[in-house]
């Protein structure tokens, strides 16, 4: 923790040394300090006044003058709930050797930023300066490990980005200090000279590396220092925040039941089916009948049904069993346009198909003709390959639509455009999700963070159920029995059981609703088995390829068929698409500290 907190400190001078103001120059390779001396008197409210005076040698380019950061606040080892608050007030800045003492200063981060000179000033060679700060903070009192209190202060911070040499650091505290250590980057098998005599002792070092730092420990007497103890801050952070205790875990509890109860309220309430009352499920009544609506339940019996709703295209089917247009529901279109002889799909490779016009008057529903006019939009002819192009883009998305509008407005079979209703739902969702982690922020500073979860699981869970606030109408609630007849055939008829009528291809003809139900593979197995029964011979005409037409059987033609899916829905959307704790005899880092630089 304690070298995170420098690290920042260092990250700090970095940040200053990037801004507009400060960008004209970096430091030098052979920028340096030549001598840096620090007087610290220490009085026994703990508050230290220094006086730094060092020399910047601006090497071999020239330079408007030094920068440095002091840390304004560091983390406590075992307390993250506070800072440790260094509270400093810089004094004058002057130089012996007449540079240029303009001061500008930056609060950031937790740091503050001084950087010294004028933009439009030049130097070269060396100049002096001399500042003179006051600082509260650097007193530990009665430590458990040596029994004192402790002026524990990392001089030089980690954050110079040049080296420094000369180095001379000198204590005065009220009384006579009783033991004084000094160390470099906080090892205590790596000291520098410690010369205590009377109420001051003196540290000296040769020289200091970029980003090293030089701690200094000076103690004293316990009960020296009264009062001295650093100012604590509030520190914020997960843990203080969003504390689960019996007040907000209860509070959090009850809101969330809520929730989710009004929300599940909304979500049966709105999703509930209309039905034809009086009528078995999957027959609407006849003309001029009149017949009561009323709600009924997802889970009535119905009979099987050997052939689709009347009418009713895959598709279309696809969409009334899930709410939801998607990417098989439109392959699922191509493919049962294919089988009606509107166009034929010859596979070239695992993984390119050519789909190939063909002229049929039967009339089609609009989403169907505006399909296959963009389909063919640039000739008879067209390749998977080709529908990456973007001219194809919004082919997917548009399709959807339509088929939105086909089974709510067209066919009326739900009471709002099922898309528009999860859309809502959606927006609400991520409007609450967002609302209940907005309310947590804010919560959090006064420990009541937790509180906003309620607001984001219910958030998340509207967003789980954005499927379920639409509802059919009677005819559609009709249909779909009738699909879930259709349905229940497809996925248990055996091959004795297959209902064949004159003049259709049963197996084309029904493969597509297999396909939306996901129940091709079944399909083709069994027709498989008439196939090696000689008791069946399928026209697939309108495939050619790697399938069946090469005789690879009805298996691979499914197959082939899932790849198609997927192969057209990947070209089309490519169409679109510093701490403390402990003694300071013990290393590890002291008080205070920043860095600098040149600039």
């Amino acid at each position: 923790m304690r070298r995170l907190s420098l690290l920042l400190i260092g990250l700090g001078i970095f940040v200053l040394g990037m801004l507009p103001a400060t960008t004209a120059r970096a430091d030098s390779d052979d920028d340096s300090i030549t001598t840096y001396t620090v007087t610290a008197d220490v009085a026994k409210d703990g508050t230290t006044s220094v006086k730094l005076a060092f020399d910047f040698d601006f090497g071999s380019d020239e330079g408007r003058g030094p920068y440095l950061t002091f840390p304004l606040r560091q983390e406590i080892a075992n307390d993250p709930d506070h800072w440790r608050m260094l509270d400093m007030s810089l004094g004058d800045v002057t130089s012996p050797s007449g540079a240029n003492t303009e001061v500008s200063t930056e609060t950031q981060d937790g740091n503050l930023l001084v950087r010294i000179g004028n933009e439009n000033t030049y130097f070269t060679g060396t100049q002096s300066y001399v500042v003179t700060y006051t600082i509260r903070g650097l007193i530990a009192p009665n430590q458990t490990t040596s029994g004192l209190d402790e002026f524990n202060w990392n001089v030089i911070g980690n954050g110079w980005e040049i080296p420094i040499s000369n180095i001379t650091a000198t204590v005065t505290g009220p009384v006579d200090v009783t033991q004084s250590a000094c160390f470099i980057d906080g090892d205590t098998s790596n000291p520098c000279q410690a010369d205590q005599r009377g109420d001051t002792v003196t540290f000296t070092q040769s020289r200091l590396s970029d980003h090293t730092y030089l701690q200094i420990v000076a103690g004293f007497p316990a009960g020296t220092f009264v009062g001295a103890e650093a100012r604590l801050e509030k520190r914020f952070w997960i843990g203080n925040m969003f504390p689960v205790t019996a007040a907000t875990g209860g509070v959090t509890a009850v809101l969330t039941a809520l929730g989710l109860g009004a929300l599940l309220r909304r979500t049966r309430r709105g999703s509930r089916d209309q039905v034809y009352l009086g009528l078995t499920p999957g027959v609407t009544p006849a003309k001029d009948q009149q017949v009561a609506i009323g709600h009924g339940t997802s889970n009535a019996p119905v009979a099987v049904q050997f052939t689709p709703p009347r009418d009713a295209r895959p598709g279309e089917i696809g969409v009334l069993t899930d709410s939801t247009a998607d990417n098989v529901d439109i392959t699922a279109t191509i493919i049962d346009l294919a089988v009606r002889k509107h166009l034929t799909i010859e596979q070239q490779d695992k993984k390119d198909w050519t789909f190939t016009r063909l002229n049929n008057p039967e009339r089609l529903t609009r989403y169907e003709a505006k399909l296959v006019d963009k389909l063919f939009s640039k000739g008879s002819v067209v390749t998977t390959d080709d529908l990456k192009d973007s001219d194809y883009a919004g082919l997917l998305d548009k399709t959807r639509e339509r088929l939105y509008k086909r089974v709510t407005d067209e066919l009326h079979w739900f009471t709002k455009n099922p898309s528009h209703v999860r859309g809502v739902a959606i927006v609400g969702g991520i409007g609450l999700t967002l609302a209940g982690g907005a309310l947590g922020l804010a919560l959090g500073f006064v420990g009541w963070g937790l509180v906003g979860l309620a607001g984001v699981i219910c958030g998340i869970a509207m967003l789980a159920l954005s499927n379920r606030f639409g509802a059919r109408t009677a005819e559609g609630s009709a249909v779909l029995a009738q699909a879930k007849g259709f349905e229940l055939y497809l996925t248990t008829a055996e091959a004795d059981q297959i209902k064949f009528e004159e003049g259709i291809d049963v197996f084309s003809r029904y493969l597509p609703y297999a396909i939306v139900f996901g129940v091709a593979d079944r399909w083709a197995k069994v027709f498989e088995q008439l196939a090696a029964e000689g008791r069946y011979v399928a026209d697939t005409s309108w495939y050619v390829g790697y399938g069946y037409g090469y005789g690879l059987g009805f298996g691979t033609l499914t197959s082939s068929m899932d790849q198609l899916a997927s192969t057209m829905s990947s070209s089309m959307q490519s169409a679109t698409a510093a701490s403390s704790g402990g003694s300071g005899f013990s290393g590890g880092g002291g008080f205070g500290g920043g860095g600098g630089g040149g600039w």
